[in-house]
């Protein structure tokens, strides 16, 4: 019995006593990472909340005939060469969406606009449809991968298909995410990942965010439209609309162009 008890006691005592204490220099370390992490985190929290008030903003002072809200840009030309294009090269007008993969008002855009967009003039043949790379990295720090991505796709004749799932899958943070779309689109998967792993087309991204910058974009969505020009040449800009507008007013800027031709 008094073994038994002694046993007890000591398993007891055991239970009561303070756990193993880590390394010191690994506490910190640890310490240090957590507070790196809530500080990426409010980061983050502060970016998604100013590019929120900005796009608030840009409702409360819609953009007027005559004063741009991007000065210089009406009249600017862009360059149209290797941009992703869907339509006919013979329509009279040629729509181009600026745009970032994990911006939420793109997301809204592409799944609320861009599908009437097609419907009504994309398959009309009245308008042919451009898309530019313009992954905000302040914003979003991992959106130029999703735009790689749907290049890649593109190396494999299936651009607008990657398009379509990256604004409409949850944001993709990891190249797994991205690999999981392609393969849902049925993309050569062998192909895919040596393509994103090369980074082969982070240049050609970079040069058309450094190009939206220059004109003075500072946010997406950014639609802008001209006539079409010839294959390879810059697109003029005669219109735009900024933000994830509701369809009407796409409709309102590209029907009074087209009622000019």
């Amino acid at each position: 019995m008094v073994t038994r008890l002694g046993i007890v006691a000591f398993v007891g005592l055991m239970s009561l006593s303070p756990p193993p204490q880590q390394n010191p220099a690994e506490e910190i370390a640890l310490l240090k990472r957590q507070v790196q992490e809530l500080r990426e985190q409010q980061d983050q929290m502060q970016r998604e909340l100013t590019a929120i008030k900005n796009f608030l903003q840009s409702l409360l002072q819609p953009q007027k005939p005559g004063a741009p809200e991007v000065p210089g840009l009406v009249g600017a030309s862009i360059p149209t060469a290797n941009e992703p294009t869907m339509g006919s090269a013979s329509a009279k007008l040629t729509i181009m969406e600026i745009s970032d993969y994990q911006c939420p008002f793109c997301r809204r855009q592409s799944q609320q606009a861009f599908p009437q967009l097609v419907e009504e003039y994309v398959k009309t043949g009245k308008a042919q449809y451009m898309f530019v790379d313009y992954p905000i990295a302040q914003l979003h720090p991992t959106a130029a991968r999703s735009h790689e991505a749907a290049i890649c796709a593109g190396d494999q004749g299936k651009y607008w298909e990657m398009h379509v799932s990256l604004f409409r899958s949850p944001v993709a943070k990891d190249d797994a995410a991205l690999s999981a779309q392609a393969k849902a689109i049925g993309l050569d998967m062998k192909a895919f990942e040596a393509c994103l792993s090369s980074g082969r087309h982070a240049a050609s991204i970079q040069a058309s965010v450094a190009r939206m910058e220059q004109l003075g974009i500072s946010g997406t969505p950014m639609t802008v439209i001209g006539l079409t020009p010839a294959p390879g040449q810059p697109l003029k800009v005669l219109k735009y609309v900024y933000g994830a507008q509701p369809y009407p007013a796409f409709r309102e800027v590209i029907d009074s162009l087209l009622g000019q031709q």
